[in-house]
C-alpha cells in the first residue's frame, strides 16, 4: 500500500515492456507510488476511477482510443483532479500544443531516459507541495519560480551549476533515508565541501531539496537537506 504522503501514479501505454520500465522508474523515486497499469484507454480511465491517482503518464498511442481523449476525459470538471505528463514518441508541433491545451503539465518524448523522468517527477513534487501549501504568493517572482521549477526551465541554472552534477547531487540524496549535510555530500559524490554547498543551497531555492538547520552543543547550526 501507498505510504498516506506518496504521489500516486498511473502509468497508460499499450507496450507492457514500457509500462515494466516505467513501473520500476517511477518506484524509485522516493515519495512516488504506482497504483495501476492500463494498457488501453478505457482500462485507464477505469483504472482512475479506481484508483483516484494523483499522476498519470499517459501515453497518445493506444489501440481503443487517442491518449488526447483520454486525457480530455481525466480532465473532465466531474472527475477528481488529475495531473497529466505525456510519454509519447510523437515530436509533432501541433501535438505537443494539443496536449497542452488538454491539460498535460509536461511531455516527455520516448526513449525516456531514467534520470530524465526522475527530475521531472521530484520537479512536479516540488511544484505540487508549493501549490498546496495555501499559501498566496505576495510577488511575480514566486510563481515565476514554480513555473520554472515545472517546466525545467535550464536557462535558470547559473554558468557554475552544471546538469550532470545536479543530477548526481539529486540522485546521491534520493538513495539515502536522512538527510544529509554539505560535509556528508561531499564524500558521496567526490566533490569539495564548498561544491556540495552550492549545489545544495542552488537546488533547496528551486524547491527540489528542503533544507533544515540541525543544532548541536555549541558552535553554529549544520544545515542538513532531503529530497522533498
Amino acid at each position: 500500500m501507498p505510504e498516506p504522503r506518496d504521489i500516486t501514479v498511473l502509468i497508460v501505454d499499450d507496450d507492457p515492456v514500457v509500462t515494466a520500465a516505467l513501473h520500476a522508474q517511477v518506484n524509485r523515486v522516493l515519495g512516488f507510488r504506482v497504483v495501476g497499469i492500463a494498457h488501453t484507454g478505457q482500462a485507464a480511465l477505469a483504472a482512475a476511477g479506481r484508483f483516484a491517482p494523483r499522476l498519470v503518464l499517459l501515453d497518445l498511442h493506444l489501440p481503443d482510443l487517442p491518449g488526447l481523449e483520454v486525457a480530455h476525459r481525466l480532465r473532465r470538471p466531474e472527475q477528481p483532479p488529475i495531473d497529466i505528463i505525456v510519454i509519447s514518441g510523437r515530436k509533432e508541433s501541433a501535438t505537443v500544443r494539443a496536449a497542452m491545451q488538454r491539460g498535460a503539465l509536461y511531455y516527455l518524448v520516448k526513449p525516456t531516459r531514467a534520470g530524465t523522468l526522475e527530475q521531472t517527477l521530484l520537479r512536479y513534487a516540488a511544484t505540487a507541495e508549493q501549490l498546496e501549501s495555501g499559501d498566496r504568493f505576495a510577488e511575480q517572482q514566486e510563481i515565476d519560480r514554480i513555473f520554472r521549477t515545472l517546466h525545467l526551465d535550464q536557462g535558470a541554472r547559473p554558468k557554475s551549476i552544471s546538469a550532470a552534477t545536479e543530477q548526481a547531487v539529486l540522485d546521491a540524496l534520493a538513495s539515502v533515508p536522512e538527510d544529509v549535510s554539505a560535509n556528508e555530500l561531499a564524500g558521496m559524490i567526490g566533490v569539495s565541501r564548498a561544491t556540495a554547498r552550492r549545489y545544495l543551497e542552488h537546488l533547496a531555492d528551486r524547491g527540489l531539496l528542503e533544507g533544515r538547520p540541525k543544532y548541536g552543543p555549541t558552535g553554529r547550526p549544520q544545515h542538513r537537506y532531503r529530497v522533498r
